[in-house]
């Protein structure tokens, strides 16, 4: 996952990238989600692992973790907008890229 991260800041020269507890396999959305809130970004692209990632982008899409099925391949990405700020259900999804993809873009 850490190897995407590092993609994504190589080849779409998005900021470095910053290390998440709260994105570690077995932690709720809704943790993740509490220390998002600190964050002053209207984007960020979120790196995970699975279920984790896919739960807190339907959390912030939707209102609930389980709401939208998001497929997304390992180490995928997904960039979401918020307008204000993040809770539940004010964030709307941009993107999603595999780490293939994203080496694509440097091409």
């Amino acid at each position: 996952v850490w190897s995407t991260a590092e993609i994504l800041h190589a080849e779409a020269k998005w900021p470095a990238p910053v290390r998440w507890q709260e994105l570690e396999p077995g932690i709720e959305p809704a943790a993740c989600l509490a220390s998002l809130r600190v964050r002053s970004e209207s984007a960020l692209a979120l790196v995970g692992h699975q279920p984790q990632l896919s739960r807190l982008a339907s959390l912030l899409v939707s209102g609930a973790p389980d709401a939208v099925g998001l497929e997304l391949k390992k180490g995928g990405v997904v960039c979401l907008r918020a307008s204000d700020s993040l809770a539940p259900r004010a964030a709307v999804l941009r993107w999603s890229a595999s780490p293939k993809m994203l080496r694509r873009l440097g091409r």
